[in-house]
């Protein structure tokens, strides 16, 4: 072989090796961007989370308060004083023996 089919197929021969290093080159690129994109992606995948379990732990306290107040309420209700109080200030009862003026 003559010196110039030796250096053509040098040429030839390197070729591949450069697409093969930008075919490489091209894939560690696309990994890299898609292991970005996951973590922003987890970033705001974790921030609605913590948000979400805020406003949970808002709305439980929340529960947690009202439902004192109806306890509180429940325990009022078996009163006799409750029951007389809403006997008359709801469905205007009064006693046997009480006068009642009204004022026009």
């Amino acid at each position: 072989m003559t010196r110039d089919k030796k250096k053509k197929l040098k040429v030839v021969a390197k070729r591949p090796s450069i697409l093969i290093r930008i075919v490489l080159g091209l894939i560690t690129v696309l990994v890299i961007a898609s292991g970005i994109a996951f973590y922003f992606d987890q970033e705001d995948q974790l921030t609605r989370i913590q948000n979400n379990r805020a406003e949970l732990e808002r709305k439980l306290d929340q529960a947690y308060a009202r439902n004192g107040e109806l306890l509180s309420l429940q325990e009022m209700v078996d009163t006799d004083e409750y029951v007389e109080k809403v006997a008359r200030d709801q469905l205007g009862m009064i006693r046997p023996d009480e006068i009642v003026f009204e004022d026009n």
